[in-house]
């Protein structure tokens, strides 16, 4: 239990490092890349200052020789700076000067696919792009006189060096880091701290459905009793009824189902008369009807609880019929709920092959005739079939048992069934 209990824990708690990581983690990468983007720009915008001055020579006086000297400076700034692409514009945004790098081929190309006029605005414009692994920003400012007029234009395009490219990338990579083992780190903390914080709530469950059981198999017993001189038939019709679900992979649900179904499955006779209940003749026609409100009975009884409510389909319905001939609503076939139709079938081989004040017991052999001339009739086909395969083995093994071997059996069932893992709803 408590290992099944742990492992929930352990795969929620992955599941929450899992969804933290990535949402923390994506945060992270863009808050980086913002601050990545900002510190290029800062970068271009530096070395750009350098050349928009060379610049401003020549647009103040636009002789041969300062041109000369601007498509000088240029193209050092080039060789030696961090643009890969020098251009000047005047103020009519009419080419002055234009330079690239011979190793940057495709860089061009891919600056002509940028429209220069968009940024040719009164204020510096950057954007950032890559070709292959590396980086670059493309500046684009304008140039102003003393007065404040735009007189020109200067577009670069600045490469972030590879060494500061794998830096950041670094960079990036550690943040990313930091932030998985951070947040591992904290679930792994608060591990022990839920652990026992639980504690006390798994005990309490844990009482709370043994408190609950108690109940049911007290209630269903004193009903028994009534019916018979001891409580071993729930306990019989619970094991029987739990090996046949199990034999036909019936869910755990379902199962639980079963097992409050089958202790209270004729809770409702309570409300008949042992004039009626314990008559050892046939019932008249007017006693069967009061009979079968048992039904009525018995639903009413643990309709106003809760933790039994999946019990109804047990008690409602284990006398209706397959072919759609029992009571109290007609139903047919597989409109029965499943439960009910195992149940069904159970009952009725109990009742039969155990001795009652009005009767005594039939043989397993003269069982089964009567069960089987009752398929699709009172029963379904296709249960009947799995039962017959393990009818035999379980009659042996539970028909003749005491009660305190019958009481273990059902222990057994109920701490597989319902005290398995008290967590798994929480």
């Amino acid at each position: 239990m408590f290992g099944n209990i742990h492992r929930k824990l352990i795969l929620r708690l992955a599941l929450v490092w899992l969804v933290l990581s990535v949402v923390m983690g994506s945060l992270i990468y863009f808050t980086e890349h913002e601050r990545i983007d900002g510190f290029v720009v800062s970068l271009a915008e530096s070395e750009s200052k350098k050349i928009i001055t060379d610049q401003m020579q020549y647009l103040v006086n636009p002789s041969p020789e300062n041109f000369a000297i601007l498509r000088r400076k240029s193209q050092d700034n080039l060789m030696t700076g961090g643009f890969s692409v020098i251009e000047f514009y005047d103020r009519d945004k009419k080419t002055i000067v234009e330079l690239s790098r011979k190793d940057t081929e495709g860089l061009v190309p891919k600056m002509e696919l940028l429209k220069h006029e968009r940024l040719m605005t009164a204020s510096t414009q950057y954007e950032k792009f890559h070709i292959d692994s590396l980086m670059f920003v493309r500046v684009m400012t304008p140039l102003k006189a003393t007065d404040g007029r735009i007189v020109g234009f200067f577009e670069g395009a600045y490469q972030v060096e590879p060494r500061i490219m794998k830096d950041i990338r670094s960079r990036v990579l550690f943040s990313l880091i930091q932030v998985v083992i951070t947040v591992l780190v904290s679930t792994v903390v608060l591990y022990p701290i839920i652990i026992a914080l639980n504690k006390g709530l798994i005990k309490y469950s844990l009482d709370l459905s043994r408190a609950n059981m108690g109940m049911l198999e007290v209630l269903g017993s004193a009903i028994a009793k009534k019916d018979s001189d001891t409580n071993e038939h729930n306990y019989r019709v619970t094991i029987y009824a739990v090996r046949l679900a199990e034999a036909m992979h019936i869910n755990s649900e379902d199962i639980q189902e079963l097992v409050k179904g089958a202790f209270l499955h004729d809770v409702g006779k309570i409300a008949i008369s042992d004039s009626i209940l314990l008559k050892p003749g046939k019932l008249t026609e007017e006693e069967f009807e009061v009979m079968k409100t048992h039904v009525v009975h018995g639903e009413e009884i643990i309709g106003s609880y809760a933790w039994l409510q999946s019990a109804v389909n047990v008690v409602r319905n284990h006398h209706e019929k397959y072919s759609g001939e029992g009571y109290m609503n007609g139903l047919k076939g597989e409109a029965i709920p499943v439960t009910a139709r195992i149940f069904a079938v159970i009952d009725v081989f109990d009742a039969l092959t155990s001795k009652r004040p009005y009767k005594e017991a039939f043989s397993f052999e003269k069982a089964m005739q009567i069960i089987n001339e009752g398929r699709e009739s009172h029963f379904d086909p296709a249960i009947l079939d799995v039962f017959s395969k393990i009818s035999r083995s379980i009659y042996l093994e539970i028909n003749e048992a005491d009660d305190d071997y019958l009481r273990a059996a059902v222990r057994e069932i109920v701490n597989r069934y319902f005290y398995a893992d008290p967590l798994a709803s929480i």
